[in-house]
């Protein structure tokens, strides 16, 4: 199925709007859904032939998050979900796309997002000690960021 049918199914779907979807360069889409409907559009995009989630990654804004899941066949559709800061929850896609746990996993170890359902959430990339907060998450970096001491200050003469 080529990306048209694809998106065009997707907005069938999901009932989605022509505003949800953004036509990207090098043959890709991005389509906006709700966490509600990731389980769905993920089934829908797989039944398509678009099978290879390649990444998913996550940004933080203001007061939210953004989810992007990449999905890669010849042709790039990436669907983007935004959730509140307060209540960075949605559903695992794992039990649609087993390899999808690593991902997963880092969102969830680096900015505190929770994958609903996620099979194994034990650390991936941090000490399983660790005490620090999420690493990501801007509020984290802000705290991270300020010595404690002088001892970084810089030597020299300052400009």
């Amino acid at each position: 199925m080529n990306k048209e049918k694809a998106v065009n199914k997707l907005q069938e779907v999901l009932n989605l709007d022509r505003s949800a979807i953004k036509k990207m360069p090098m043959n890709e889409v991005e389509i906006t859904i709700s966490k509600r409907q990731i389980l769905l559009a993920v089934k829908t995009i797989l039944k398509s032939g678009i099978w290879h989630l390649s990444a998913i990654t996550c940004q933080q804004l203001e007061d939210d998050f953004i989810l992007l899941y990449h999905f890669w066949k010849s042709v790039g559709v990436t669907l983007r979900i935004r959730l509140e800061e307060n209540n960075p929850r949605i559903d695992s896609v794992c039990p649609l796309i087993p390899g999808a746990e690593y991902y997963e996993r880092e969102s969830r170890e680096m900015f505190g997002i929770e994958f609903l359902g996620l099979p194994n959430p034990v650390p991936l990339l941090l000490p399983d000690d660790w005490q620090g907060g999420y690493p990501m998450r801007k509020n984290e970096r802000l705290n991270q960021d300020k010595p404690k001491d002088n001892k970084h200050k810089q030597k020299g003469k300052s400009s």
